[in-house]
Formats: C-alpha cells, structure tokens, sequence
C-alpha cells in the first residue's frame, strides 16, 4: 500500500514538471527575441491564466494531498477523478500538435499524457 501510495505521488510530481516544462519550452522563442504572445491585445486573459494554473498546480497538489493524507475511500475516489481530469485535458490539449504544429513540443505532450494514463491506472489500483 505505502509503495503505490509513493508510486502515485512521484506520478503526480512527474505530470506537474511536464506541463511545466511545456510551458517553460513555449517561451523558449524569447531566446530569439520571437514573440510569445498569444493574443496582440496585449491584455492577459486572465481565466485562461486561472485555469492553467488549476490544472497544473492545483490539481495536481490536492492529488498528491488525497494520496498521501487523505483516508482510503474518499481520497482514493478523488484522486482516481483527479487523474481522470489532468489525463482529459492533456489528451485534448495533445490536439495543439495537430493544429498548431510546435517542434518543440512533439516530445513533451505525448509523454505527459502516457505518465497521466498511467497515474489513473495506478490511482485506480491504488483506489481498490
């Protein structure tokens, strides 16, 4: 139990370094004095701003919480929608290669979304 309870912890912390990697690599243009900005408003859209941060601290903090501290059943069933949530919205945001081709991040979205499946079958396991 203590082993897939770490097992799931080092899978939440993994998850939260690609989707921070994918956004350090997304102002790597700055480098080149390339712009970075996704909208010429210059205004910063704010939700969007929140809901990034939703899913690639908070999200991942309340898992590793849950799995760690919380009690079996509540916390295990939490954690499983948890993982189920940052899986979806990293398989929907893996449409961003086919839409808006980025070399740069054909080698992290892939393998942050292939360590999230396997942080809700280990969240499943671990819920069982």
């Amino acid at each position: 139990m203590e082993q897939s309870k770490i097992r799931v912890t080092i899978l939440w912390v993994v998850v939260m370094c690609g989707l921070t990697v994918h956004s350090l690599a997304d102002l790597m243009p700055l480098f080149w004095s390339e712009p970075v900005a996704i909208s010429d408003s210059g205004a910063a859209p704010s939700g969007l701003l929140a809901f990034m941060m939703t899913v690639t601290y908070l999200i991942p903090v309340c898992g590793i919480l849950c799995t760690l501290y919380g009690n079996k059943r509540f916390c295990g069933i939490t954690n499983v929608v948890l993982a189920a949530i940052v899986f979806l919205f990293n398989l929907f945001h893996m449409s961003e290669l086919f839409m808006d081709f980025s070399i740069v991040q054909l080698p992290l979205l892939p393998v942050i979304l292939i360590v999230s499946g396997i942080l809700c079958t280990e969240s499943w396991k671990l819920m069982k």
